[in-house]
């Protein structure tokens, strides 16, 4: 028993000094795909490409003549100045000038 514990022990030496005792490394396996939706990284915030402009009016279009007010025109046309107003947001009254286009709504 003594000589079947002796050799036990010069094998165990011999395994442990030839590194033996080391785990094995194991072989190396394929990444997983990643998916679609893994592989997009936004850089920035999307930056739309054009300013927003009004929804159109629906109406007839009028040009602007010397001496026109926005009252006489809306006066003109059987329409209040307030509805006027109201289909042409960007156009400031006292100071339109000749050739500006306006919307007369309801026509």
């Amino acid at each position: 028993m003594r000589r079947q514990f002796a050799i036990l022990v010069v094998i165990v030496g011999l395994v442990a000094a030839c590194g033996g005792g080391a785990t094995p490394t194991p072989a190396p396996t394929a990444a997983p795909t990643p998916a679609p939706t893994d592989l997009f990284v936004p850089t920035a915030e999307p930056v739309a490409s054009e300013t927003p402009t009004a929804t159109p009016v629906a109406g007839t279009r009028y040009v602007v003549k010397k001496g026109d007010t926005m009252w006489a025109i809306a006066l003109d046309h059987g329409i209040s100045l307030a509805d006027l107003q109201a289909a042409n947001p960007d156009v400031e009254p006292r100071t339109m000038a000749v050739g500006t286009v306006l919307v007369i709504p309801g026509q």
